[in-house]
């Protein structure tokens, strides 16, 4: 029976080296963890969002926390959205992952941005530091990058569809990010 791998075990390597990750280890992590993990990215991420509105006095504190509801589900529902149409794509160029296997390597591709989200919501609750696009922004772009490692492998080592897809993706959450934060 295979050990099932969901905790920094998994994260880590996926934001620094996907491509290992999903060669060696994605078939023992859990599906449901993965969902997680992008789920609380953005809702800590979003959270932030809510928070520097907060404090600029454009928001209320109830904002901040709608803000996270609705990134944990925009986490939980349209990264792994994204993960179908990865799939879909990857499927032409004959790739032998599964489709759960590919949803949940999209969602694990945010593990960046859910290590950063983390920091950031530390320095924005306890030194009182408006910290989304220092630290929110900056993990979601560093995610794309984890995104283009992850498709990448997925894809049968095919470059320039990574970074065609990664950078499609990545720019569409960065301005559904902004569209959401001007609500």
């Amino acid at each position: 029976m295979q050990k099932k791998s969901s905790t920094l075990g998994s994260i880590l390597p996926m934001m620094f080296n996907p491509g290992a990750f999903i060669e060696n280890h994605l078939e023992r992590t859990s599906f449901i963890f993965s969902l997680l993990i992008s789920g609380l990215a953005f809702a800590f991420f979003f959270l932030q969002t809510g928070l520097d509105l907060y404090k600029t006095g454009q928001k209320d504190l109830n904002y901040a926390y709608t803000m996270s509801g609705v990134g944990f589900l925009y986490g939980a529902l349209v990264i792994p959205f994204f993960g179908i149409l990865f799939w879909i794509f990857l499927k032409m160029t004959r790739s032998r992952f599964s489709f759960k296997k590919v949803v949940s390597a999209t969602c694990l591709s945010y593990s960046g941005l859910f290590i950063y989200s983390i920091f950031g919501l530390i320095f924005s609750v306890f030194f009182g530091w408006r910290t989304s696009v220092a630290f929110g922004a900056t993990g979601a772009v560093w995610s794309i990058g984890s995104l283009i490692g992850t498709v990448r492998q997925l894809s049968n080592s095919r470059t320039s569809l990574a970074i065609f897809l990664a950078t499609i993706f990545g720019t569409m959450i960065l301005f559904s990010w902004y569209y959401v934060g001007n609500i």
